[in-house]
């Protein structure tokens, strides 16, 4: 089953919605593999702190203010990683009206791009 169509049908309703201009909202899709959560960890202000775990074929997204810098640490089976998904120096002219939509796949995290229209790989998992 192509898992693509999946998860550019979460991003053309997430980019139909009207989002307001003070703040970003940033997703994870996780696109693993079957019987893989994400395990997720992320800090900034204003954020809940609390961990999540992210279903195969499921997102999690966080609503962040333009000025804030989500860190983020995340896990799968034995692999980890710490990340910076949200950077608005960095972001807010790579994502799309405010909203920031990563693709999590076993080699790493890919970022929708708005400018080129495709994902992007930008970070590899630690091994």
């Amino acid at each position: 089953m192509n898992k693509l169509p999946s998860f550019l049908l979460l991003l053309l309703l997430s980019l139909s919605i009207c989002s307001s201009m003070a703040d970003f909202r940033v997703t994870l899709f996780n696109d693993l593999a079957e019987n893989n959560n994400l395990n997720v960890q992320c800090q900034a202000a204003g954020v809940d702190p609390s961990q999540h775990s992210i279903l195969f074929l499921h997102d999690f997204t966080w609503n962040v203010n333009p000025s804030t810098v989500l860190s983020c640490d995340m896990s799968w089976g034995n692999v980890n990683g710490h990340f910076d998904i949200f950077d608005a120096k960095r972001d807010s002219t790579r994502c799309s009206r405010n909203f920031c939509a990563w693709r999590v796949k076993q080699d790493g995290l890919y970022l929708f791009i708005e400018a080129h229209k495709r994902l992007e790989l930008q970070f590899t998992w630690a091994h």
